[in-house]
């Protein structure tokens, strides 16, 4: 059976790790005033999520301010502790992994980040989504609470991975801009669905659809969309869509039909219709121009 590590009342010493049958620990923390660590080591991850407060990660090699908003990845076998600044006691969200966890997963842990982690808005934004995904489902108790604990922490790492090791924009990227004015939450929102578009571009949705799961009228959407990437947002779904579309044809040997597929197309036409539209070539003739250059 599982049981809720979730903290209710403030501790004024670190919570024990009690591992369950699948590997994945993970509970809320808030500290009282004068709450102590004393240095210790772990022959497991702990990916920690700053939700308030400040204070800092010491380690033999430094000691790293972090606050409300950051992560902390501590890798095993590191000797740590963590101290509060003194009246800002912090709450946290901690999630523990198994070493076997991670064997049987085949991630490597040299590509997640270490130490105190950065994190924009929209990235904080989703790494907290996640912590509170794997508190949740650890109450529910089911028999599939174990899989989907183990599929949650590494879709947690795997983000972590990948905000470190963010690609380079291409020219054939869309583009962001940054400096684009929050507008207040709905530009925070905003913001946030933008930068996770790349990861779900593919999802069969549409504008109206998207405004609504924002929370935000058709026009309000649009306006802001534009703000951020200088398009509409069809434009930049499509465009995502293409730029995947070609580097699978570029990489793999899938069949068109299945390239149009993975990459959110309901219909073969209307795949050609798109692709032809950014290249000015169908997708067979854009493959053999891109196999031809790599000879």
């Amino acid at each position: 059976m599982t049981r809720s590590r979730a903290t209710l009342e403030p501790r004024t010493h670190p919570v024990e790790h009690v591992f369950p049958a699948w590997g994945v620990d993970v509970f809320e923390s808030q500290h009282a005033d004068g709450w102590r660590m004393d240095r210790t080591s772990h022959d497991f991850l702990k990916v920690v999520f700053v939700l308030q407060g400040r204070g800092a990660l010491v380690t033999a090699l430094a000691r790293s301010a972090c606050q409300a908003g950051q992560a902390l990845v501590v890798r095993a076998g590191l000797a740590h502790q963590l101290e509060d600044a003194p009246g800002t006691p912090m709450s946290l969200v901690v999630v523990s992994i198994e070493r076997r966890i991670l064997d049987v997963a085949c991630l490597d842990v040299g590509i997640l980040p270490s130490g105190v982690i950065e994190l924009a808005p929209p990235e904080a934004a989703r790494v907290e989504r996640g912590m509170r995904r794997l508190l949740f489902e650890q109450t529910l108790d089911l028999p599939t609470t174990g899989p989907s604990m183990v599929v949650q922490a590494l879709h947690l790492l795997v983000d972590l991975a990948r905000i470190e090791a963010t690609p380079p924009v291409t020219a054939e990227a869309p583009r962001v801009k940054r400096s684009v004015a929050r507008n207040g939450d709905s530009g925070e929102r905003m913001e946030a669905y933008v930068a996770e578009l790349g990861q779900h571009f593919f999802e069969a949705t549409n504008l109206d659809s998207a405004a609504s799961n924002l929370g935000l009228s058709r026009r309000r959407f649009t306006q802001l969309f534009r703000e951020l990437t200088g398009t509409s947002w069809l434009s930049y779904v499509r465009r995502l869509r293409i730029d995947h579309a070609k580097r699978l044809l570029r990489s793999t040997e899938r069949t068109v039909l299945s390239v149009a597929f993975e990459c959110g197309f309901d219909d073969l036409s209307t795949f050609y219709r798109a692709f032809k539209r950014e290249t000015g070539v169908s997708p067979n003739h854009w493959r053999e121009g891109a196999s031809g250059t790599e000879r």
